[in-house]
C-alpha cells in the first residue's frame, strides 16, 4: 500500500468539505434531482454543517467549471447543458458493455513506471517519470478498445498495483485517490489500424478504427494522457442519452 508524501493512508484521507458539496450538487443535476433552482450557500452550509465560505467556494468552482450558473439576487441554477454524442464521450467501459448487453473483459499488457517518453511530458508538463498501462478490452471475448495511458507518478504512484483487469483507473483517482478530473482536452480521428494494433484485435492491418487522444486534467493539472482505438465497427453500436450525465466526469 502506498503512502501520500505526508505519510497518510490515502484510503484514511478525508474528501474536503467543499468537494463534498460539489459531489452533491453534480449528483443532483446527473440525476435529475436538480434541474432548475438550486439550494443557497447559506442552506449548503447548514446541511453539511460548514460556514457560508466553504459552499461558495464549492458553487464558485462548479460556475467555473460550467456546470451551474449563479445570478446576483436571485440565486445558483443549473447550466442547461448541451447534447453530447454517446460515440465521442469516452465512458466507463463497463457501462458501456451494460448498455449494449456484451459481457466486458480487459487484458493488461504493459503497466510499469518509465521515463517519460518526449512527447508526453510536453502534454504532462514533463514530469521525470510516469506509470505507463496498456490495456485490451473486450465485449463478449471480441477486442473492441485499446487504451496506452500515461499518468504521472505523483498523482497516484500505487495504482500499477491495484487489479486493472477489474478496476476503471479513473473510479480509482476519484474513488481511492481522492483526484478529481475536472477538464479533458479530446480530439477523434478516423485511421487504418498499424500492423502491430491490428495484430491485437486480430485484424489486419490496414482495418478502420476510432483513435482517441485524451489529455485528463485536475484544477489545470495535467495528470493523464491516454490513447484509445476503438474498432470502427463497433464504435456506433451504442446507446446513450443526448444529456447531461456522470460519465463526463467519470471515464
Amino acid at each position: 500500500m502506498t503512502k501520500t508524501q505526508s505519510g497518510t493512508d490515502p484510503e484514511k484521507v478525508v474528501l474536503p468539505k467543499y468537494k463534498k458539496i460539489k459531489a452533491y450538487i453534480l449528483e443532483g443535476i446527473v440525476s435529475r434531482s436538480f434541474t432548475d433552482a438550486l439550494p443557497s450557500e447559506i442552506r449548503l452550509a447548514k446541511f453539511f454543517s460548514v460556514s457560508r465560505m466553504t459552499a461558495r467556494k464549492a458553487m464558485g468552482e462548479l460556475e467555473n467549471e460550467g456546470h451551474i450558473i449563479r445570478i446576483n439576487g436571485k440565486g445558483s441554477f443549473v447550466k442547461k447543458q448541451k447534447h453530447y454524442t454517446g460515440f465521442f464521450s469516452v465512458r466507463p467501459f463497463k457501462q458501456w458493455a451494460k448498455e449494449i448487453n456484451a459481457e466486458p473483459t480487459t487484458k493488461v499488457i504493459v503497466s510499469r513506471v518509465i521515463d517519460t517518453p518526449k512527447d508526453v511530458g510536453k502534454k504532462l508538463g514533463f514530469p521525470d517519470q510516469v506509470i505507463h498501462v496498456c490495456r485490451l478490452s473486450y465485449f463478449d471475448a471480441l477486442p473492441v478498445r485499446y487504451a496506452v495511458r500515461y499518468l504521472r507518478t505523483e498523482v497516484a504512484a500505487g495504482i500499477i498495483m491495484e487489479d486493472l483487469t477489474k478496476e476503471s483507473i479513473n473510479e480509482l483517482l476519484s474513488n481511492k485517490y481522492h483526484i478529481d478530473v475536472t477538464k479533458i482536452d479530446q480530439e477523434l480521428k478516423a485511421v487504418a489500424l498499424s500492423p502491430e494494433i491490428a495484430e491485437l484485435f486480430e485484424v489486419s492491418p490496414g482495418y478502420p478504427a476510432f483513435h482517441f487522444r485524451r489529455t485528463e486534467f485536475s484544477d489545470e493539472k495535467p495528470i493523464s494522457y491516454v490513447e484509445y482505438f476503438m474498432r470502427g465497427d463497433v464504435a456506433f453500436k451504442d446507446t446513450f442519452s443526448p444529456r447531461f450525465d456522470s460519465s463526463r466526469f467519470k471515464t
